[in-house]
């Protein structure tokens, strides 16, 4: 059986991993459906997951989920929580210790700029949630946040901008755009 779950993990990294696969409409669109809930520590608000959570990277790189109530506090949930990371090749599975209101990963984040990862939930009904998406620790052009966290409305001007909504530009350099 644990062949079995592991290569299913695996199955889900390798999988291509677009922003699309994770998210199908706009920040926008969460907000008309009462998903305008703001992350406490700056980081992505995950809305495939009951209760939402906050994913977030912590400066020494490590995975931090907080589940959140509809005001954007933290709360505990019975959720448990499988992750694997990075490049196919050299997959990081994340363990993680319990906190107060979510989970803190042991291992820390694959270096790199874009770092393809799979969040597995399960809470007590035995309710599966999986989110997987490419954390961009890149600079947003326009905010204080990295990519992975950004929640810039750019008006339909995304040059270069690495959202959930469009995966065009992924590779595109930063760098040049703040000058």
């Amino acid at each position: 059986m644990k062949i079995k779950s592991t290569i299913t993990a695996f199955a889900l990294l390798v999988t291509p991993m677009t922003w699309a696969d994770e998210e199908k409409h706009d920040h926008k669109e969460h907000a008309e459906h009462g998903h305008d809930i703001k992350a406490p520590n700056g980081g992505r608000v995950l809305h495939d997951v009951e209760p939402h959570a906050e994913f977030f990277i912590t400066k020494d790189r490590k995975v931090q989920i907080t589940f959140l109530s509809e005001d954007g506090k933290g709360v505990a949930s019975d959720n448990t929580l499988r992750a694997i990371g990075g490049k196919r090749a050299k997959a990081t599975k994340f363990t993680f210790e319990k906190t107060k209101n979510g989970f803190l990963s042991n291992e820390k984040l694959p270096e790199g700029k874009l770092v393809p990862i799979v969040l597995m939930f399960k809470n007590a009904r035995g309710q599966k949630s999986n989110v997987k998406f490419n954390v961009n620790m890149a600079d947003c052009p326009t905010c204080d946040f990295l990519e992975y966290a950004c929640t810039c409305d750019h008006d339909d001007d995304h040059k270069g901008h690495d959202h959930a909504e469009h995966d065009d530009h992924k590779d595109h350099d930063h760098a040049k755009e703040k000058k």
